[in-house]
This record gives structure tokens, C-alpha cells and sequence, in this order.
């Protein structure tokens, strides 16, 4: 596959809220950093801070634009998630880096904190 196809894939495996094939297109020592949050390395990090979001009942992300310049793909998005009886929205533009394996070895999305509280702050409060 392309790296457009490798990410237009793993984009429609987050739209199928498929946990194990999500992972499946990361590397082993993947970084996956949210640019005014945090960053994770490696899948088992990931995985943690995915746990950290219980209840997604469904989500996607549609794709606005995509890019590719060699193994790097930028996309700007809108992602979504369905948690606790609420649709929450949020802007991303995101950069994804292959390895000659084609996987994504690193991960960073870039959206607005106040944006991200909004829709994600009442997780926190239980």
C-alpha cells in the first residue's frame, strides 16, 4: 500500500472502532504524541492511554484533506466520538510518519486545547 493508503486504512479502522486493528498499523515503538497533551512511546503506551477513554460507543474521523510527501501523510480532519449519550467533535491536523514497513512509527495530532477540554473535560468528573 501507499502511505495514503496505509492511513486512509487506518482511518477507516478507527471508523470501525476496531481496537486490534487500529494497532496493527503502528510499529512497536510507535510515538504517538497530542501535541498540547501528551506524548506516549511504544504500543504499550498507547494501549494505556487508549483505556484511558472507556465508553466510546462509536467514532470516526472524516478526512477533509490528505497529503504525502515520501513515508510522511498529513491529513486535517474532523474526529467524533460517541461517549456518555453525547456526540463530541473535535479539529485535528495530523502527521503520520511510516517506516519502511509501513508502519506508523511516529504519530502527532495538532488541535485546540480549549476545543479538546470542551468536548472531553466532563470524562474527568467520573
Amino acid at each position: 500500500m501507499t502511505p495514503i493508503e496505509t492511513i486512509t486504512a487506518f482511518i477507516a479502522a478507527w471508523d470501525e472502532y476496531d481496537l486490534e486493528k487500529i494497532y496493527s498499523f503502528m510499529a512497536k515503538d510507535i510515538e504517538w504524541t497530542d501535541v498540547p497533551l501528551s506524548t506516549v512511546n511504544g504500543i504499550a503506551a498507547v494501549r494505556a492511554k487508549m483505556d484511558m477513554f472507556p465508553g466510546v460507543e462509536a467514532c470516526g474521523f472524516e478526512t477533509h484533506h490528505i497529503a504525502a510527501n515520501g513515508n510522511v501523510v498529513l491529513t486535517e480532519r474532523t474526529d467524533w466520538f460517541e461517549m456518555k449519550g453525547r456526540r463530541r467533535t473535535i479539529r485535528v491536523m495530523g502527521t503520520f510518519e511510516l517506516n519502511d514497513a509501513g508502519k506508523i512509527v511516529r504519530w502527532r495530532d495538532y488541535f485546540d486545547s480549549a476545543e479538546f477540554v470542551r468536548e472531553f473535560g466532563d470524562l474527568a468528573e467520573g
